[in-house]
């Protein structure tokens, strides 16, 4: 480096030989520190997974975890500001560190699982205390932590003083070293994620990432002779108190710098996570753009020259960023489509395309001003051990406040678009503060005249009409969505969707971020109110129940409409999502949380399975999407294994397996990890592709057979399973895919789901594959065959019942079509509205296939405002469900008004008159019908082969 160079000339001269020797040592130097930074990520990426298993994964208790780590940071830069200078020789005391991060580090990876199992019982006397179970949490968190955290708050002062006789510029050397470990950080946090984790799992990363620490210590050591030669013994550095209001400002600065910085960080990812599912890929690459910005101002700083801008200008600069990527990423995303269009943005090049405008240009800034304002400290103070101490210390106390403010405070006060602006405002405190009488000729008054306008055209609105707009959303059936309700809390921002039908609201869909939580059309609520219906069939004494993870209410519903249990535990980590349910269930009557039965619990639901004494007649939830951020620990064979332990015997566990969000070897490694937990595990239709896992501590039966249909004589009951799909007790048997026996086959070359391989969990690389394995799940065929045989079924299930569903499962048949087609021709379903209206007695799947359902219906209760085609419809297709066919055919005949539905509604009309015996009349309206276009409908032929008209 030329600064090596000159300094060399003015120490009196090296020759060539001691000049490359010094080239040599920055370089290796670098190269370490460059491996450590990839060790340190590493390792806080696993101490955070590890921490969610021992304390949870609620936004309490990973705060408190990250605050623990800051605080380990932040001593070891306070004891390299106070003692760094009387450690000895440098390297050889950085190579202890490193040692010590790699056996502490390594450590905590095998031991921070085991903290929950051991501790939660006895802390389970405070678990709805939150200020006693979190200060808790925080002291373990900053104990655990404190070795490694200390010692990786210490390596960047002993590098330091470890260059700095080679190189007597402070910028040039803090820069090139603080631009390593950040550039080694990044690639450390993305090779994990997409590496590491994948094919060593978490144990065998953190003992790669002790050996990365073991790398960096030993090339210190190696070079340490090297050090002596060409330094000997490093002169003692007199100290410097600190005082002054230079100093004060400075410090002052540099705390507020990293405040904005970490409370930008947590409001920037809370802002993508509107365009990116935010699963644990996409967080690192969210983290790597930031990192990555931060290096590249690291090294810049590194070059930076006496005569460049200020640290004042660079702030000022910082906060005009702040504002212009935020104003101008409506037109950074337009090319990918809307917020709810999320396949665009799911590929990594798409999340790095939106991400790196928003987020690279204030992380490079913020490189570049932490090495400015580094350097201008250094002027005031006499060491530089001192210096890079508190300038670390200093930074790291004020991104701790950022992060916890950012998270806690910002978001749920202010939310996303006020609190950029309020950080934008910020970063203009940082530049004033290091302001000064004489600085005329070194800053440009065009950048504060471009800050002050940058604030005052700030684009306040832009989050509502362009971020969190529906317009370029999907439509349900006719129309667009319409935001009935938004909250930015705690942990989310949440939207919920009216979706309507013809200016009608019929169900409710709650988007949390980016994803498509939960809703509350039938289809959902079938699938979500089996996890209660089927052990209600079942269990002989169902009295007490655990609901993990609320969603929109539904499965709380079935278990609070059912009026024998007893006792109803709801727990979540989102205090939001409780109360926003209340637009679910306007009135108090309805709302399940309003039970007196109902407990509520706002903690992570592994554990309070962990820290809780109860046992359960009945374990469900309706967990997140597998695929976000953390969920993957509410699959793992651990977590079933919790379950387990915590029902009673004859308890009964049910489980959400979404299909289509999983890849078929994800799908099949979650149900291994279940069958591996519950020896008699069985595997159900719920709706779609959306499956029920089904598991019991040693269930016995059979019920009687009054007692299995019981809910079907409930009228409160009834009314949503007839809803739903659920017409007669006979059709529960018909939703069976397959038990132990068939499921032990099937995954028998599968590997388990597991805490220590969490990638084992992917999302699905293509259609294709869902539909090959799915293929095999819906061959009602064979699962009637399984039925049939099945030691489970003649366990549990009353021997009549059992014979009385054989006949549904071809019914079953024909709702797969359905369910797995949702939004198909209607043109395509007549010969199953046929089968269904002549040789079945039920009615909800015909008025299904017919275009319509139980929701829609009920609008006919208040049919004001409505179009009269509309209720017309609604009116005929509901009298052919009820096989009421003359009846039918005047509103289906005023239906055919809808363009929407008019050649659909003209062939309801000819079988509703086919039907009814006047197939006369229908062969007179088709002669007088001469569209061809009508004529070569599947509809029409199908109605021409089987009515001869």
């Amino acid at each position: 480096m030329r600064s090596i160079i000159c300094m060399t000339l003015q120490i009196g001269g090296y020759d060539d030989e001691l000049h490359n020797k010094s080239l040599t040592k920055t370089r290796l130097l670098s190269a370490a520190f460059f491996i450590s930074g990839a060790s340190a990520l590493i390792f806080e990426v696993l101490w955070f997974h590890q921490a969610g298993l021992a304390f949870g994964n609620s936004v309490w208790a990973s705060s408190l975890v990250l605050t623990g780590f800051m605080a380990g940071l932040a001593l070891g830069n306070a004891l390299a500001a106070q003692y760094g200078d009387e450690c000895g020789h440098p390297l050889r005391f950085y190579a202890r560190m490193e040692l010590l991060i790699a056996v502490a580090g390594a450590g905590l990876i095998f031991f921070l699982p085991h903290i929950g199992s051991v501790l939660a019982p006895f802390l389970s006397r405070w678990m709805d205390q939150p200020l006693v179970i979190n200060s808790v949490r925080l002291l373990l968190g900053f104990i655990l932590l404190l070795l490694p955290a200390t010692a990786m708050g210490m390596t960047l002062p002993l590098l330091t003083k470890s260059l700095i006789p080679f190189d007597r510029n402070f910028g040039s050397v803090l820069g090139t070293l603080y631009g390593w470990n950040t550039f080694g950080a990044m690639c450390g946090v993305v090779i994990s994620d997409r590496y590491l984790i994948t094919h060593l799992g978490i144990h065998g990363t953190g003992l790669f990432a002790g050996a990365l620490n073991m790398i960096a210590a030993s090339t210190a050591l190696g070079i340490t002779p090297l050090y002596s030669e060409l330094v000997g013994q490093p002169p003692e550095m007199a100290m410097k108190k600190i005082q002054g209001t230079s100093v004060k400002r400075h410090l002052s600065a540099v705390f507020l710098s990293g405040f904005c910085l970490l409370a930008l960080e947590v409001v920037w990812f809370r802002f993508l996570s509107l365009y990116v599912l935010t699963t644990t890929e996409a967080f690192a690459l969210m983290l790597a753009i930031v990192l990555a910005g931060i290096a590249a101002g690291g090294f810049a700083g590194a070059h930076r020259k006496r005569t460049d801008w200020h640290p004042s200008s660079v702030a000022f600069i910082a906060g005009i960023l702040c504002v212009s990527c935020y104003a101008g990423f409506a037109w950074v995303v337009k090319p990918y489509g809307h917020v709810l269009d999320l396949q665009p943005l799911m590929q990594p090049l798409k999340i790095l395309s939106i991400g790196i405008p928003l987020m690279f240009p204030v992380s490079f800034i913020s490189g570049l001003f932490f090495i400015s304002i580094g350097a201008t400290l250094r002027s005031e103070l006499k060491s530089e051990m001192q210096t890079t101490g508190l300038l670390t210390l200093v930074n790291t106390l004020g991104a701790a406040w950022g992060s916890f403010m950012g998270g806690f405070i910002m978001l749920p006060m202010f939310g996303i678009e006020r609190s950029l602006f309020i950080i934008a405002l910020l970063y203009g405190v940082v530049g004033l503060l290091l302001l000064r009488r004489n600085m005329t000729g070194r800053i440009s008054f065009g950048v504060i005249a471009v800050y002050a306008s940058a604030l005052l055209l700030f684009p306040f609105g832009d989050m509502r009409q362009h971020h969190l707009r529906i317009s370029g959303a999907p439509t349900y059936l006719n129309e667009t969505p319409v935001i009935a309700a938004i909250r930015e809390g705690l942990m989310e921002t949440i939207v919920y969707l009216k979706m309507n039908w013809y200016g009608k609201t019929v169900a409710y869909k709650m988007i949390t971020n980016s994803f498509s939580m939960s809703g509350t059309a039938f289809q959902s609520r079938r699938y979500m109110k089996l996890f209660v219906y089927w052990p209600v069939a079942i269990h002989p004494t169902l009295q007490k129940a655990l609901l993990i993870s609320f969603g929109v209410g539904s499965t709380a519903k079935a278990l609070t409409d059912t009026r024998h249990i007893m006792s109803i535990d709801v727990v979540d980590t989102s205090r939001d999502i409780l109360d926003m349910n209340s637009i679910v269930y306007p009135s108090p009557n309805d709302q399940p949380l309003r039970d007196p039965r109902v407990h509520v619990h706002i903690e992570d639901g592994r554990y309070f399975l962990q820290a809780t004494k109860e046992r359960f007649d009945l374990i469900t939830g309706e967990p997140p999407p597998p695929m976000t951020a953390g969920v993957v620990n509410l699959y793992t064979r651990e977590y079933f294994e919790l379950m387990s332990q915590r029902l009673a015997e004859g308890g009964m566990v049910t489980y959400w397996l979404p299909m289509h969000d999983l890849s078929d070897e994800s799908a099949k490694s979650i149900l291994k990890s279940f069958c591996s937990v519950f020896t008699d595990c069985s595997l159900w239709n719920g709706s779609g592709a959306d499956l029920m896992m089904v598991g019991t501590r040693h269930a016995q039966g059979p019920v009687p057979e009054a007692f299995f249909v019981r809910q079907w004589q409930d009228p409160v009951v009834l009314e949503e399973l007839k809803n739903l799909g659920f017409e007669k007790p006979e059709q529960l048997g018909a939703l069976f895919i397959g038990d132990s026996d068939y499921l032990n086959e099937f995954l028998r070359e599968t590997l388990p789901l597991v805490d220590d391989f969490p990638k084992r969990m992917t999302s699905p690389g293509s259609k294709e594959g869902f539909r090959n394995l799915s293929m095999a799940w819906t061959d009602t065929t064979e699962a009637e065959r399984r039925f049939r045989r099945s030691s489970l079924i003649k366990r549990l299930w009353p021997e009549s019942m059992r014979v009385a569903s054989f006949p549904y499962f071809k019914i079953q048949d024909n709702l797969n079509v359905y369910l797995n087609n949702r939004g198909g021709s209607l043109d395509l379903y007549m010969p199953y509205v046929h089968h269904l209206l002549t040789e079945t007695p039920l009615e909800t799947p015909a008025l299904w296939f017919l275009g319509s359902n139980a929701d829609q219906q009920k609008l006919l209760d208040t049919p004001a405002g409505m179009n009269s085609a509309v209720t017309s419809y609604l009116r005929g297709v509901h009298l052919l469900s009820e096989r009421k066919y003359a009846e039918a055919i005047k509103p289906l005949r005023e239906a055919e008004e809808l363009s929407f539905f008019q050649q659909e509604m003209f062939c309801y009309r000819l079988y509703a008159l086919c039907m009814s015996g006047q197939i006369d009349v229908a062969r007179r309206l088709v002669r007088e019908r001469e569209a061809e276009s009508f004529k070569r409908l599947p509809i029409w032929l199908w109605m021409k082969k089987t009515f001869a008209i």
